[in-house]
C-alpha cells in the first residue's frame, strides 16, 4: 500500500508555478507516494516550520503519512514538523534520490546516488552534531552526542571511499573515450530536461529498444551505440536528464556520468516542443545553465525540438521565439513518429568533426544524396 503524501510549496507565485507543482506531484508519484493534497503558501519559508506555524497546524489535521516540502529543509524544520505532525518529513531532493535509488542499475549509478545522498545530508548531520552538543535532542539523532559524532565520522569516511571508487570509474571512462578518439569515432550525446523524449530519440536514431516510460529519470546511466551517417561512423550516447531547482551538490555527484557530455564532440539538446512557451523557457534555461556548469559551450550544442507532432503550426513560431534567446536555430523532430529524423541525421553528417564535406559530380558516388546532389564526407588528417 502506498504512503499518502501531502506536498507543500512555500515561495513566490510565479507564472509557471502550476507546471512546477505538476512536476513536483509527478516526482512524488514516481517515487511511490499517493499524493492526497498539495499545499501552497506565498512568501518566505518560515525558519521553524517551513510553512507558517498556523498553516502547519492546519496541515497536521489532515489524513496523510508523509509530508514533502518543495525546498530543502533545515534540521530544525524537520524536527519541528515531525514533532507537530508525528509523521515522516522529507523534501523534494530526497524524493528525487528515492527515484534514483529505485531506478539505478549499474554499480556506478548506485555509487553516484549514495554519494549524492550522503553529501546532501552532511550539512544537516553537522547541524545535528552542533545542536546535540548544545543539549538538544533532535529526531533520529536523539541517541546522544557519541552516536551523532560516530555517524558523522562514518558519513565522512564513506564519502571519501565512494569518491575514490568513482575516480577509478572516471579514469576508466577517460581511457575508453581516448580509444574512441584514436579510432576516429566522434561522440554525440543526447541530453536535455527530464521527460523531453531523449531515449525515444536515441532509439529512433540507432534502432534500439531502450525502456521508455514517459516518467522522470528513466535513464540514470549513460548508454552508447554506434551510428552510421552515410559512411561516417560515430558513437551516440543517451544520458541522464536535467531538472529545475537542484542543489549543486547533486550535479557534482554525477560528474563521472556527465563526463560523457563534457568530452562529446556534439550535444543534442532535446526540448519538449509540446510544453507551453513558459515551460519551454524554464526547461531550456535549466538545461543551458547545467551544461554551462560542466563546461559545455553552446557552439557544440544542436537544439532539437521534439514532439512537433503534438504542435500546431502556430506553435512553431512561439517555440522559435523562446528558443532563439539561446540558439539561432533548431531542428524540429518527432522522435515518436520519425518526422524530421532524416533532417537531423543530415545536420549531424554535415557538422561531424574530423571530416570535411564536399559535393561530388559522379551520380553513382556513395554518400548523402540531397535531390540530384551527392555529398561525401572525407576524414581530415
Amino acid at each position: 500500500m502506498k504512503s499518502r503524501a501531502v506536498l507543500a510549496y512555500v515561495g513566490p507565485k510565479s507564472l509557471n508555478l502550476s507546471h512546477k507543482l505538476e512536476e513536483f506531484t509527478s516526482l512524488a508519484q514516481v517515487a511511490g507516494f499517493d499524493v492526497v493534497e498539495v499545499v501552497t503558501q506565498f512568501g518566505k519559508p518560515d525558519s521553524r516550520f517551513y510553512l507558517g506555524a498556523g498553516r502547519a497546524g492546519e496541515v497536521a489535521k489532515l489524513d496523510f503519512d508523509v509530508f514533502i516540502a518543495y525546498h530543502s529543509l533545515t534540521p530544525l524544520q524537520v524536527y519541528n514538523l515531525e514533532k507537530l505532525f508525528k509523521r515522516e518529513v522529507l523534501d523534494r531532493v530526497q524524493v528525487i534520490l528515492k527515484i534514483f535509488e529505485k531506478r539505478a542499475g549499474s554499480v556506478e549509478s548506485k555509487l553516484q546516488i549514495e554519494l549524492a545522498r550522503l553529501r546532501y545530508n552532511l550539512p544537516k548531520v553537522k547541524e545535528y552534531v552542533r545542536r546535540v552538543k548544545m543539549g538538544e535532542q533532535l529526531g533520529f539523532m536523539g541517541a546522544g552526542e557519541y552516536a551523532v559524532d560516530a555517524y558523522y565520522r562514518h558519513v565522512v569516511r564513506r564519502i571519501s571511499t565512494i569518491k575514490k571508487k568513482l575516480e577509478q570509474v572516471r579514469r576508466g571512462r577517460a581511457i575508453h573515450i581516448k580509444r574512441r578518439r584514436e579510432l576516429g569515432l566522434p561522440e554525440v550525446v543526447i541530453t536535455g530536461y527530464t521527460s523531453a523524449g531523449k531515449t525515444t530519440l536515441f532509439n529512433r536514431l540507432v534502432n534500439e529498444k531502450k525502456l521508455v516510460d514517459g516518467m522522470p529519470f528513466a535513464t540514470l546511466e549513460t548508454y552508447s551505440r554506434g551510428i552510421d551517417l552515410w559512411g561516417v561512423k560515430a558513437i551516440l550516447t543517451d544520458t541522464i536528464g536535467f531538472i529545475d531547482d537542484l542543489p549543486p551538490v547533486l550535479i557534482e555527484s554525477f560528474n563521472s556520468t556527465l563526463q560523457e557530455i563534457v568530452e562529446a564532440d556534439m550535444v543534442l539538446l532535446v526540448i519538449d516542443g509540446s510544453d507551453p512557451p513558459g515551460e519551454i523557457a524554464r526547461k531550456v534555461e535549466t538545461s543551458v545553465e547545467t551544461l554551462g556548469e560542466v563546461g559545455i559551450h553552446r557552439e557544440r550544442v544542436i537544439p532539437v525540438v521534439n514532439k512537433v507532432d503534438k504542435m500546431g503550426l502556430g506553435r512553431v513560431a512561439a517555440v522559435r521565439g523562446v528558443v532563439e534567446k539561446y540558439f539561432t536555430w533548431f531542428v524540429p523532430v518527432s522522435a515518436a513518429s520519425g518526422f524530421g529524423i532524416d533532417a537531423l541525421r543530415v545536420v549531424l553528417f554535415l557538422k561531424m568533426p574530423g571530416y570535411r564535406v564536399r559535393r561530388v559530380e559522379d551520380p553513382h558516388a556513395l554518400g548523402l544524396r540531397i535531390g540530384d546532389v551527392v555529398f561525401v564526407a572525407e576524414r581530415v588528417y
